[in-house]
């Protein structure tokens, strides 16, 4: 079986938090225990600008990896030793660096914390050294990871509720941030309607108003960046409504609408509901969802090459829209073509 040696960069808790033991069984939310879990994976060298960071890691995971080695700075890893698998945890504004170093030294895949960027710039930097190098690199937006929202595609296109035409999601939480988790609900809008974006209308929440481009600090606090509202016109037609509302709890769903019945969607199961009636769509089971599902993506294609279902290009779409809003807000909120 072969083996493949993996380097966390970025030591936040998406990186480096132990499974949670819950009702069900472990629950993985970190790219460190989808490692854990993979026969194919082992992690062999951890890196954060804090030192208090990486010993924390190697204390907590030492029952795991007890050789780890440990860094401050990834151009040191790097000269260490070459890593076959890098997953970029850093703030959501320090991930271009990471990944065309990682890229050029020879590493053969990238998982990339979302949003890939913050600007298109550092987007395109960012895919044009992984083609340039042959590195496969997968963005985690999750929901592209989850069974349910698979079967819902699936359901889409065999066509159960007849042709597509609206999507909406509203998403309350209290880091209901347009760039930090706001991205994942747009990139699921994309995912879902299967068409490219060309027409944006944005609103940011008041307070906002000099947000011109990210002026964030990376997604540490709430209160740096906005939350927003769009409203998307896709290439084949479909309309989709995006709904970000700071709250102290926490409620995601997405609205799917065709000629002939509707979905509403949460993250475990969806209900389908046409002519004949309403029904409950709980997915077959998969051997991971989320960030397992993830790291089991970098790995197939380490292995067997082809396509990533979260493509670095998908991701720059996603951004693109995420700019498209703040630039729609800019002009007054006037529609912004893309």
């Amino acid at each position: 079986m072969r083996s493949f040696r993996v380097a966390l960069v970025g030591l936040s808790p998406v990186a480096a938090r132990r499974p949670d033991n819950t009702f069900f069984g472990r629950a993985i939310n970190s790219h460190a225990a989808a490692y854990a879990v993979h026969p194919n994976c082992e992690v062999v060298a951890v890196c954060d600008i804090r030192r208090d960071m990486v010993t924390a890691f190697r204390s907590t995971w030492a029952d795991t990896w007890p050789t780890i080695a440990g860094y401050n700075d990834f151009r040191d890893l790097l000269s260490d030793g070459v890593p076959d698998i890098v997953s970029v945890c850093t703030p959501d504004n320090a991930h271009a660096h990471i990944v065309e170093d990682a890229a050029s030294a020879g590493v053969a895949g990238i998982l990339c914390e979302k949003p890939l960027a913050t600007d298109l710039a550092d987007a395109d930097r960012m895919i044009a050294a992984c083609e340039a190098h042959g590195t496969a690199l997968v963005v985690h937006h999750n929901r592209r990871f989850l069974p349910v929202y698979h079967r819902v595609r699936d359901l889409l296109l065999a066509g159960e509720i007849g042709r597509l035409q609206r999507l909406s999601c509203y998403h309350a939480e209290p880091r209901a941030m347009l760039f930090r988790n706001g991205t994942q609900m747009v990139d699921t809008l994309c995912f879902l309607a299967g068409s490219p974006v060309v027409d944006v209308w944005g609103r940011l929440e008041p307070g906002y108003e000099h947000w011109d481009r990210y002026r964030g600090d990376g997604g540490h606090d709430a209160h740096s960046e906005p939350s927003a509202a769009a409203r998307l016109t896709f290439a084949n037609g479909v309309t989709a409504a995006y709904e970000g509302v700071r709250t102290r709890g926490r409620v995601v769903w997405f609205d799917v609408g065709g000629t002939e019945g509707s979905v509403r969607v949460q993250d475990r199961y969806a209900e389908l509901t046409t002519q004949a009636g309403s029904s409950v769509l709980v997915p077959e089971p998969y051997d991971g969802g989320g960030v397992t599902a993830a790291v089991s993506e970098v790995v197939r294609l380490l292995l067997y090459g082809g396509e990533s279902i979260s493509s670095p290009r998908a991701a720059r779409h996603t951004l693109e829209i995420l700019l498209a809003i703040l630039e729609s807000h800019r002009r007054g909120n006037q529609p912004v073509r893309l």
